[in-house]
């Protein structure tokens, strides 16, 4: 089943190209992120402050913010 990186929500699996493609359909919704390859996490900086990304959050890009959660 192909994802839909338009929908207003995601879940992050291990495939981050997806997880990337979904937040740059979203981009109204954080200010930046950053990767660091040597610990592999993804950090969003959005306006409630930063999360470092992980696989099984729930991502909701509702409102023009971006909310997470586990």
């Amino acid at each position: 089943m192909p994802k839909d990186f338009n929908a207003e929500t995601y879940v992050v699996d291990g495939n981050l190209a997806d997880t990337l493609t979904w937040l740059c359909h979203h981009q109204d919704c954080f200010d930046s992120f950053q990767y660091d390859a040597i610990t592999q996490e993804l950090k969003v900086h959005h306006a409630n402050g930063a999360d470092i990304i992980r696989v099984g959050m729930f991502l909701n890009a509702k409102y023009v913010v971006l909310i997470t959660s586990l």
